[in-house]
């Protein structure tokens, strides 16, 4: 129980991780002892045998809460009652145990089917004035302070006077977007997975942001019908995942012309990679700002502002 050797599928144990708030350590101590007393057998995906494949832990600051998501080779999980059932009675600090079916072979991690256990199916976090619900199976980031600082960065850089239209692709639950609505005419927001656009109009609701409108599709295609009724776009957020933009999506972004970038990057690689396009096609790197989301790693968040004539 714990991450992969990098470049292999060898778990090395993180069960007492120092830098896991120390909920998580206890929950997962009980869960490696609780697993192994009912007799679940993890997944082995070499012969696509065993039950329990991956655990997804979240822990929300504000409220000092843990949800706990067990991601299930088959939707019959004939323990997952009385885990759950266990883990709420031990533990008042976990509000719900979630179960995630994923029957495909292969390490993929989530599934498309979901059920509650027990408790509720969502944690809640506060970052700056906005309070965030996060069901299992969204992208959350893992470091709620430095995030408020990132979100910060981006309202700041984009200048907003009121009047503007906004475009924020790969918006995930709409934290950029419900940072950027007060300021902004129009947010409209792109993602491709229903259930975050699904939970980023709960959060827009949630907030008081009714400027942003939430459309789910492919981020190419979404951009380019979007062309067509909204142009023009004075600003475009892009918060991709680490592979950063696929060339579809990067030729539809030059192709809407708006006058100013901000690229969200968890990946330098990937954002030299589309900086050099986005420079060639006629954007200028104004500004590069690193963010330590991920202390005591290699890894950085990087803020890139682009602007064109």
């Amino acid at each position: 129980m714990g991450l992969y050797v990098p470049q292999s599928h060898r778990v090395i144990d993180i069960s007492s991780c120092p830098v896991h708030p120390q909920q998580v350590n206890q929950v997962v101590h009980y869960l490696k002892g609780k697993i192994l007393e009912l007799g679940i057998a993890p997944y082995d995906e070499r012969d696509d045998s065993g039950e329990l494949r991956y655990l997804d832990l979240r822990f929300g600051v504000t409220r000092q809460e843990l949800s706990v998501t067990l991601v299930t080779r088959h939707n019959s999980f004939l323990h997952g009652g009385s885990l759950a059932r266990s883990l709420l009675q031990r533990f008042p600090f976990v509000t719900g145990v979630i179960q995630n079916v994923n029957e495909e072979r292969g390490n993929v991690i989530w599934g498309t089917s979901y059920r509650t256990l027990g408790g509720r199916d969502t944690i809640m976090e506060r970052i700056g004035d906005l309070k965030l619900v996060f069901p299992p199976g969204v992208f959350s980031q893992a470091n709620p302070f430095t995030a408020r600082k990132l979100y910060e960065k981006v309202r700041e850089i984009a200048g907003l006077k009121g009047n503007e239209t906004v475009l924020d692709l790969y918006c995930g639950v709409g934290p950029i977007s419900l940072y950027l609505a007060p300021a902004a005419r129009q947010v409209w927001a792109v993602d491709e997975s229903e259930l975050s656009i699904n939970t980023a109009k709960q959060n827009a609701r949630r907030n008081g942001r009714g400027n942003c409108r939430f459309i789910c599709g492919d981020v190419a295609a979404t951009a380019t019908q979007l062309k067509k009724t909204i142009s023009p776009v004075d600003l475009i957020v892009l918060n991709p995942p680490r592979k950063g933009l696929q060339p579809q999506a990067l030729a539809a972004i030059i192709e809407l012309g708006a006058p100013k970038l901000i690229y969200v990057s968890c990946e330098p690689k990937s954002l030299a990679r589309d900086l050099d396009q986005l420079v060639h096609a006629g954007y200028r790197v104004a500004q590069l700002s690193p963010f330590d989301m991920f202390p005591q790693t290699e890894q950085v968040e990087i803020v890139a502002q682009l602007t064109r004539p």
